[in-house]
């Protein structure tokens, strides 16, 4: 008898041990499809193919299963940051497409349009969209149909921020770290070439002139990212107390009339002319007026003159071009 419930209980012993093992591998296969899952899609050959996805939070909080190795990605904004990474976007929005320092690097990438043609998205058959917190909700909502769709800050933070967050979407963070290491070092370079050039504490404004009426003066963002944070020029009093309380950079500029430029005009100014019609309209009325000629800068000959190209754009191979043009540039005497 004994030796009847002996093996009984054995028996059921086992029973529960290989229960036990069923549900554990079960329960760890259910974790791993919750971080890399696959799903069966179609190439633009028409052919069928497995995809690897993957969870990404974007900017504003969205959980998305996005491509963990995507191939045909659009942008509306990020086509610097992409080509800085290696990758070849198959779409972007006009606008990033304009600058002449991109000439031999965008061959074969489509136009899609500003405002985004969706039309033209979907026949690019892309597996992921990024795009930025200006995307309108009626847009997006047609995106997000198509393909996952990301959306990148590009207002919260400087370029290296958004080469960072355009690296986690893509897979590609340990490029974004070499990338910007390389920059840095260039611009450790260039302010080893313009050591002697500069007295200590020698003071560099920037501004811009658009069209008939627009003037304004620059922080450390878009053209004020090479000069006051690459190479270390000291800023104006007005605009080093804005930089101060901006650990970010978020700030962009000021728009300003005519009478600031006694207050804030430094040592040195670099003027951008942003496009034809104000060399006729504010660049113009400036040149003219008392108050422009008055300045040291002026009398002293240490004003330079740059284009939007590729200055006024802020992108992680915009900055690098303008990096070598600033330290070309500062090396001589303005003309």
């Amino acid at each position: 008898m004994q030796q009847r419930y002996r093996l009984k209980w054995e028996s059921t012993l086992c029973l529960v041990v290989l229960l036990m093992v069923v549900l554990s591998a079960c329960g760890n296969a259910a974790s791993n499809n919750q971080t890399n899952d696959k799903t069966s899609t179609n190439d633009p050959s028409g052919q069928s193919k497995t995809v690897v996805m993957r969870e990404y939070t974007d900017a504003t909080g969205n959980k998305i299963s996005i491509p963990a190795n995507p191939q045909r990605v659009v942008t509306t904004q990020y086509l610097d940051a992409m080509l800085a990474l290696g990758v070849k976007p198959v779409g972007v929005a006009s606008h990033v497409l304009e600058g002449d320092y991109l000439k031999g690097k965008i061959d074969g990438i489509a136009d899609i349009g500003n405002p985004t043609n969706v039309e033209k998205v979907l026949e690019l058959q892309p597996d992921l969209i990024i795009t930025t917190e200006d995307t309108t909700p009626e847009v997006k909502e047609q995106l997000e149909k198509i393909a996952p769709t990301v959306v990148v800050s590009f207002g919260d933070g400087d370029v290296f921020k958004q080469l960072r967050d355009i690296a986690a979407v893509l897979g590609k963070d340990k490029e974004a770290e070499q990338w910007i290491a390389s920059f840095d070092k260039k611009a450790e370079e260039g302010r080893k070439k313009l050591a002697g050039k500069f007295k200590k504490d020698e003071t560099v404004t920037i501004y811009m002139t658009y069209g008939k009426d627009v003037l304004r003066v620059y922080g450390a963002r878009n053209v004020g990212h090479v000069i006051y944070r690459s190479l270390e020029l000291n800023p104006p009093e007005y605009i080093s107390h804005k930089l101060e309380n901006d650990p970010k950079f978020n700030f962009v500029y000021d728009s300003i009339s005519m009478e600031k430029l006694p207050e804030l005009s430094g040592d040195r100014i670099i003027m951008l002319v942003y496009d034809e019609a104000t060399k006729d309209g504010m660049l113009k009325q400036i040149e003219q007026s008392a108050l422009w000629r008055n300045l040291p800068a002026v009398k002293n000959h240490k004003v330079y003159f740059i284009k939007a190209d590729p200055w006024f754009t802020y992108s992680p191979l915009a900055i690098d071009k303008s990096l070598d043009e600033a330290v070309n540039m500062l090396s001589v005497d303005p003309k």
